[in-house]
């Protein structure tokens, strides 16, 4: 079968990440010999990311659209239970081990309100460890329900309430996860918002989006709503498409089911739509049916697949650390401290002193600079923060303005006819919460776009853009003061894009998060790339939580409570009457929770800049600390007499052309991803 094909390009892939993982382990090696400590652990760390890193196929969906045979057809095995349960309410790894085992993560701090159906054996291993900085617990594949799901009972309040378990890990011996292949299973989309926000979080995260659709009932509003709200509107161009269960539509239909999903989903990925039978998948993988494989779709989808992650995605994932380890090999090490370091070498060491106690107080005073910046910079963010509250609590103004009218023009399926009861009432309520939702939703993500990005970026650029100048003028000194201590004044060094060198000494700091990324990106200018990263995640708590508050379930605890209200008014006069009771509901929760949800979206904003200002401190550290060690390192060895120097600049020799020779295999490896 074709699966071969794709575990060869898996492979061929791996290979070449390991070569590189290899070359920054060398690299480390040599980089530590020239005394380059922050530069080396750098260096090392990226070596072991990028050697354990993996393609995360992230699958997204509705529940029953056959989510967890799609997944089963990829592995080619029954290694997911189909749930029975709707509220899937964790992430679920699904990654390479010697021996089928599951673990269970905590998140850390644990949600206020657990929900009652906490298995006993988690409940105990919690409060062994106080209830905080639970480690992870091992669970047997056959009690994994207990923990993913949680029990549709009779209180619609327990399943609201988020779950304490951050993911779980499931393990498994087969060939395509042994290649670096992990599956990611998410909380079904038609749950309550806070899985959903388990899902969206996970999407940054992911190399490919797999969206799951079912042929019977394809392209819902609530799959339109968050494909438009949270794929498209947050960058996410190029999710796979998948209609499932294609074998159950006939076959005179299936150009008009064809030709109607391409029309809902043009313009949302650059990747073509695939229709499959997963089931027939999985089945042609159990029998080694290379003629069924074919007709369930699911081999053409692999192939494509395959070719996305290690062609597209696995170049940027490589091509990354290569372009900083070439920054590090030549910029820093060739072109700066081996000069630099010969230099100081073939000067006497009183010279060499003297020129460094000249260099101290400049370096004191680059130290206080740096100080003053931050500073000042912290200010600004702190002194930003009303502006954030400010747009957040109008927002909400807007809303509780915007919902009555919605409420109003919404008309329910369901009508109250000549004989209301209760159980309409519920219906109706259901039916006017999720329509006035899926507009305050479509809203916020508008505010998002036209409101809350635009601040960010223009208070961003005020505090980073405006003060780029002043950071640079810093690094510049920094080099120049190298240049003195070094005593070749012809020494010149090569300019790096101020972002682009912050991101790389500060490597240490941003490795495992997109702050890197953002920093690298923000060449010409940083506050775009940030804006538009914190508009993304704190757009979508607004989002979420507001969708959350207002939950039909919510809605319907708060009107079940009022004991006044009459369900047995007949007609236009019951609707009337609901009517304004949800409308009085859901205006006051919005208005309560108004001043809360303004806090929380200043205070997360606030810390995200605080994070971009941590990096840009960091690494003006790094590079003074780097100088000062650079200098006391050879200083000692001249100490020691000529014969400590001859064997230094041995070192440095050797180093040079262990360097040129790292340099050029990775140049090979550079020219074979762009070749691809």
């Amino acid at each position: 079968m074709a699966l071969e094909r794709n575990y060869n390009d898996y492979a061929d892939f791996n290979a070449k990440k390991k070569s590189l993982a290899g070359m920054l382990e060398q690299s480390s090696d040599v980089i530590q010999d020239l005394n380059m400590e922050q530069y080396s652990d750098n260096l090392r760390k990226l070596s072991e990311k990028v050697e354990n890193d993996t393609f995360k196929i992230q699958i997204v969906g509705t529940f029953k659209n056959g989510k967890s045979t799609f997944i089963n057809s990829l592995l080619g095995e029954y290694v997911l239970p189909a749930y029975a349960l709707p509220c899937t309410a964790v992430i679920n790894e699904v990654k390479y081990g010697k021996e089928k085992r599951a673990v269970l993560y905590f998140k850390n701090p644990l949600p206020e309100k657990l929900p009652d159906s906490i298995p006993q054996k988690a409940m105990q291993h919690m409060q062994q460890h106080n209830m905080t900085n639970i480690p992870p617990l091992e669970i047997g594949y056959d009690e994994i329900e207990a923990y993913v799901t949680i029990p549709m009972g009779s209180d619609p309040q327990q399943m609201m309430l988020e779950s304490p378990y951050e993911k779980v890990e499931l393990f498994w011996p087969l060939p395509i996860l042994e290649h670096g292949v992990e599956i990611i299973d998410s909380p079904g989309l038609n749950e309550h918002s806070t899985r959903t926000k388990v899902t969206m979080d996970y999407l940054s995260k992911a190399d490919a989006i797999i969206f799951v659709f079912t042929a019977q009932a394809l392209c819902s509003q609530e799959e339109m709503s968050f494909i438009e709200n949270h794929l498209h509107a947050q960058g996410f161009e190029d999710p796979f498409f998948v209609v499932n269960r294609w074998d159950q539509i006939e076959d005179r239909e299936k150009p008009q089911v064809e030709k109607f999903a391409k029309m809902k989903l043009d313009g949302y990925s650059s990747n073509e739509i695939f229709f499959i039978s997963a089931l027939h998948g999985l089945k042609s993988k159990e029998q080694g049916d290379a003629a069924l494989y074919e007709e369930s779709g699911v081999k053409h989808l692999e192939e494509v697949l395959t070719e996305f992650l290690t062609k597209k995605k696995g170049k940027v994932k490589l091509a990354q650390p290569a372009k900083e380890l070439k920054r590090i090999l030549n910029t820093e090490a060739l072109y700066k401290v081996i000069p630099s370091q010969r230099s100081i070498l073939s000067s006497s060491l009183d010279d060499v002193k003297k020129r460094y106690e000249i260099a101290k107080p400049q370096l004191a005073t680059l130290r206080a600079k740096k100080e003053q910046l931050i500073s000042k910079m912290k200010l600004q963010i702190e002194q930003s923060k009303h502006e954030f509250r400010r747009i957040s609590l109008q927002n909400s103004t807007s809303l509780t303005d915007l919902v009555p009218a919605w409420i109003d023009e919404c008309k329910p399926v369901t009508q109250f006819g000549l004989v209301p009861t209760k159980a309409k009432g519920e219906a109706i309520t259901k039916e006017i919460s999720e329509y006035v939702t899926q507009k305050i939703e479509d809203e916020q993500v508008k505010w998002q776009h036209d409101v809350l990005e635009p601040l960010v970026q223009e208070k961003s650029k005020v505090i980073f853009d405006s003060n780029e100048e002043n950071i640079q003028e810093i690094l510049s000194t920094i080099d120049q003061v190298n240049i003195d201590i070094s005593g070749r004044e012809d020494m010149k060094y090569d300019k790096v894009p101020t972002w682009e060198r912050i991101a790389g000494v500060a490597a240490g700091v941003v490795l495992g998060c997109n702050l890197g990324v953002i920093f690298s990106a923000g060449v010409h200018g940083l506050s775009k790339e940030l804006a538009k990263s914190i508009g993304i995640q704190i757009g979508s708590f607004v989002v979420l939580g507001l969708v959350g508050l207002l939950n039909p379930f919510t809605i319907l605890a708060v009107i079940l409570s009022v004991a006044a209200f009459d369900w047995i008014r007949a007609g236009e006069k019951a609707m009337k009457n609901l009517k304004k009771t949800i409308k009085e509901q859901m205006v006051n929760q919005i208005s309560e929770s108004s001043e809360a949800t303004a806090d929380e979206l200043s205070n997360n904003i606030v810390s995200k800049l605080n994070e971009a200002t941590l990096v840009i401190s960091t690494a003006i550290d790094t590079e003074i600390n780097e100088t000062e060690k650079n200098v006391n390192s050879i200083i000692a060895e001249m100490e020691k007499g000529q014969e400590n120097i001859q064997e230094r600049e041995k070192v440095i020799t050797d180093c040079e052309n262990r360097i040129k020779d790292l340099s050029n295999s990775l140049d090979a490896l550079i020219f074979q991803l762009v070749e691809e």
